[in-house]
């Protein structure tokens, strides 16, 4: 009898797996074992061995990693329809520890649905009226360019890294839109921030095996960085939320009128109560994770990439001096460049774009949840599917760059010199979930690298010795730590 019991219980396990096994998968890179799936076949560097699957199994393939089925995206064609097409059934986030304990399942980044929808509506509309994208958001970032000028004109041509410098002018305009305030780079304040989060983009690429085995985090000896990644995450939250300095914002229903995000999102928070509203993603929870995301997310890749950019004017000095030579032509030394003069330097645009290509600050976009069964280059990906695109597939993509290993900012101009927009270049994302800060970010890099490109030659620390190119990979590609010495042009 107990025979037969057993027989019948493995055979319900056999059809429940047989039944809930994905129809028409795309293919994998091997064989999943137990427990592990794919993730014994990953070799070296994992952003490598995603390209070496991509060029074996073509631009849609499937892993398992742990107890989770993903399926990876390549190329623009497919990555664009699937967040074009299928935008909709792709708004969720998969339930996993990050989202789960970096993110909360709160905020910008980690809601899903329509509470995404709400916040991203809310956040778009606030920071459009605080000056995204027009002079009044230039202004700010002028005032945060002429220290960065100041500063390192201090430092009279000794070799000085520029990073932690850029990084606290970053911080300071988006502390400007969020809370109104600003920090020096000897703010004990900042200086912490800014050390959490370097430190917090190191410890998501070393924890990243969490996401797929949760119970590592109670590995003894904290091998995972389980526990001090969430100390510093505990941290921000409470640096955030002293920074929003809830009772002593001014907060008054009937004026539209805000000074910064802090002020317009305790506003909006007071307004539902008095409306009764209950269903609802504007509350104190979201308002310190979605500032939290614009600021870790913000930061991070502004910072990197202007830093990557003079790392890659010292490398290549005649690009350098072709950019002064553009900036003298067009705008001269007698002030400071402003955002109305981009279209007449097409080789600082080419070339920042170039390094946003080239440097590819973040590899991997963030996974969604397929919430239904998506029909996608001939293969379906099953409801309950984490997906996830390969950002450097399309900027690495050789057919859309022809020689995507070489820094060559010419490739975004044409034979008269202007600026060529190529739909491949997606450093921020694609379709309605991209980068929230994508005109922030713009105007920034911009600003700041017109700014320097005026002022300074970039040298080498040591004459013949120039810095590698070759970047530190985590969950964010860093440039590895240089020093310049920046000559200033206008003495």
């Amino acid at each position: 009898m107990w025979g037969a019991v057993v027989v019948f219980v493995v055979s319900l396990i056999i059809l429940s797996w047989w039944r809930s096994r994905p129809r028409n998968p795309p293919p994998s890179p091997g064989l999943a074992l137990p427990i592990v799936g794919h993730l014994h076949l990953f070799k070296g560097n994992p952003i490598d061995q995603l390209h070496a699957w991509k060029k074996r199994l073509g631009n849609i393939y499937s892993i398992q990693m742990g107890p989770f089925r993903c399926v990876m995206l390549n190329g623009y064609d497919l990555i664009s329809e699937a967040h074009l097409k299928h935008h909709e059934s792709l708004l969720e986030r998969p339930n996993n520890f990050s989202h789960e304990e970096i993110f909360q399942y709160s905020g910008i980044i980690s809601l899903g649905g329509d509470k995404w929808k709400e916040q991203r509506s809310f956040l778009q509309s606030t920071l459009r009226a605080l000056g995204m994208g027009r002079n009044i958001m230039a202004e700010r970032i002028k005032g945060e360019t002429d220290y960065l000028l100041t500063t390192i004109d201090a430092a009279q041509g000794e070799p000085l890294d520029i990073s932690n410098l850029v990084m606290v002018c970053v911080t300071n305009v988006i502390c400007g839109v969020t809370f109104s305030k600003r920090f020096n780079q000897e703010d004990k304040t900042i200086v912490y921030w800014l050390g959490f989060l370097r430190r917090l983009f190191q410890l998501l690429g070393s924890s990243a095996a969490i996401n797929f085995f949760p119970i590592l985090k109670y590995m003894p000896g904290d091998k995972f960085n389980y526990a001090e990644l969430s100390s510093i995450l505990r941290n921000m939250r409470e640096t955030i939320w002293g920074w929003i300095d809830k009772d002593n914002r001014k907060i008054n229903v009937s004026d539209q009128a805000f000074e910064n995000l802090a002020q317009a999102f305790l506003t909006e928070i007071e307004r539902k109560k008095r409306d009764g509203v209950t269903r609802t993603s504007l509350d104190e929870a979201n308002l310190i994770s979605s500032t939290l995301s614009l600021f870790n997310a913000g930061t991070e890749t502004t910072t990197n990439t202007i830093v990557f950019a003079v790392l890659y004017m010292v490398n290549f000095p005649q690009m350098q001096s072709k950019l002064h030579q553009e900036m003298e032509d067009a705008v001269g030394t007698d002030r400071t460049p402003n955002i109305s003069d981009k279209n007449k330097l097409p080789f600082l645009s080419a070339f920042i774009m170039e390094t946003q290509r080239f440097a590819g600050v973040v590899p991997l976009g963030i996974d969604r949840l397929a919430t239904k069964d998506i029909h996608l280059g001939g293969y379906t990906i099953s409801q309950g599917t984490s997906v996830m695109v390969n950002l450097d597939s399309v900027l690495r993509d050789e057919s859309a760059w022809g020689d995507p290993d070489i820094f060559r900012p010419d490739r975004f101009l044409d034979a008269d010199g202007s600026v060529i927009v190529k739909k491949e270049l997606i450093p921020f994302g694609i379709g309605k979930r991209n980068c929230l800060g994508e005109g922030l970010a713009s105007m920034e890099i911009f600003l700041f690298l017109a700014a320097l490109v005026q002022k300074f030659e970039f040298l080498p620390e040591k004459d013949d010795e120039l810095p590698t190119m070759k970047p530190n990979v985590g969950f964010s590609r860093i440039a590895q730590p240089f020093k310049v010495r920046a000559i200033s042009r206008l003495k």
